[in-house]
């Protein structure tokens, strides 16, 4: 498959993607080739300027999937603790799996996608 043809199909692709999530007030905060980053608006709590709860999503486009998360997010301690989760079939939302067990908060590096939702969700009105 031609180079060109690829990112023409990546581009409709996260096109369709920022649509349907769009719909749940899903916003798009980065992408990694086929995989993007998207932030539930409607569910960030801030509890201070280093603490946030939000729902975050992880699509993989080329697997057809949607990684629903309940975060909470320590800005101070670079740190994320999931709270909840759901596995998707992204076509039809259908939930292959759910998890509402705590893990324990796990660090993020400067680079990881983790830090760019952090950042994303820090510079919205709070």
């Amino acid at each position: 498959m031609p180079v060109k043809r690829i990112g023409v199909l990546i581009a409709a692709l996260m096109l369709v993607l920022s649509s349907v999530c769009a719909a749940e007030n899903m916003e798009f905060v980065d992408a990694d080739g086929s995989t993007g980053y998207y932030v539930d608006t409607d569910s960030v709590n801030f509890y201070d300027d280093k603490l946030v709860d939000a729902r975050i999503a992880v699509v993989k486009a080329n697997k057809n999937r949607r990684f629903v998360y309940a975060v909470q997010f320590d800005r101070e301690k670079g740190t994320y603790q999931i709270f909840a989760s759901m596995v998707q079939i992204y076509d039809t939302k259908d939930v292959i799996d759910s998890r509402t067990e705590s893990g324990p908060p796990l660090p993020y590096s400067y680079n990881s996608p983790m830090r760019e939702i952090v950042d994303y969700i820090f510079a919205l009105p709070h």
